[in-house]
């Protein structure tokens, strides 16, 4: 994204693509998100494959990279919401052209395995984007239907109070907000794809892994070199991977060499909730004034 222009927020009849580029998913979900997205006075536009399959993925890599470029170098489309996670957006990475990307970006929403396509936009394009919810997920609950039309609208705050129970260690830091799912930001380590880490805010989540694989993935960021080069660590939800003590417990263990601020309980990730937040933005994270507030919007304006 040009930093001094901004993205433009989109109002009634703007054009949103709809694209799967990881797995298949249920069509009565789908068509119930895309119905949300018309009444709220958008047009919809889903990619021509978006209703094929192949084994565990939504088509074939050409099918699903072709839905994903068209919608990005397609002037008259306003943003991309992804329909759902699961797995496949990695397979992606090496075969887009990223230089053509990077004049041509726009609002792009997903989470979960859409983790590699936002950390690969970054890292390769400059691009802002926003971690939040699918078009599944927009179904399946009001508030994440609410986060997503916020954010097109151009009215998210991207404002958060922190309680007390919140912080895990105090501090002060400004940085960018880098991350997103855990298990797919390792995988990214050490490749062109991975965003650089210094000063950075990571946020991560994560959905149905055991502690000891939680704590394995720490580790990585650790033995990576990636934990040392932090301003801090927000973390958002996760969701059957047991008790939320434990796994604070284990982060503040694996991060006990630094002194950078961690605060939990974040409404990012698999969540009821699932806040949109904008990657590569500015943001500031103050433990004393107990506030995680962008700098700077990532909206013109």
């Amino acid at each position: 994204m040009d930093s001094e222009s901004g993205l433009p927020s989109l109002g009634p009849g703007s054009a949103v693509a709809l694209i799967a580029p990881a797995g298949p998913f249920d069509a009565d979900k789908y068509e119930r998100g895309a119905s949300l997205l018309r009444l709220a006075g958008y047009e919809v536009v889903p990619g021509k494959n978006v209703f094929k399959q192949c084994g565990y993925l939504a088509g074939t890599d050409r099918e699903r990279l072709e839905d994903l470029t068209a919608a990005v170098l397609d002037p008259a489309i306003g943003a991309i919401i992804c329909i759902r996670g699961g797995y496949g957006s990695g397979r992606l990475l090496s075969q887009i052209a990223f230089q053509s990307f990077r004049a041509a970006s726009k609002i792009f929403i997903g989470h979960s395995d859409i983790t590699f396509l936002h950390l690969g936009l970054a890292s390769m394009a400059g691009w802002t984007t926003f971690h939040g919810p699918n078009l599944i997920g927009m179904s399946e609950a009001p508030q994440r239907a609410h986060t997503i039309l916020e954010v097109l609208s151009g009215k998210s705050s991207f404002h958060w109070t922190l309680s007390p129970e919140q912080i895990l260690r105090p501090g002060r830091v400004e940085g960018p907000v880098v991350g997103g799912n855990l298990s797919c930001l390792t995988r990214l380590i050490g490749t062109p794809y991975m965003p650089d880490p210094a000063g950075a805010l990571l946020l991560i989540e994560d959905c149905g892994e055991a502690l000891y694989r939680l704590d394995r993935m720490m580790n990585h960021l650790r033995l990576a070199s990636i934990l040392p080069v932090l301003g801090g660590i927000l973390l958002g939800d996760f969701d059957r991977c047991g008790q939320q003590s434990d796994i604070y417990a284990m982060v503040m263990e694996e991060v006990s060499d630094y002194g950078f601020p961690v605060v939990c309980g974040l409404p990012f990730g698999h969540g009821e909730r699932n806040d949109a937040i904008p990657l590569g933005a500015p943001f500031l994270l103050d433990t004393n004034d107990r506030v995680l507030s962008v700098l700077k919007t990532p909206f013109v304006h």
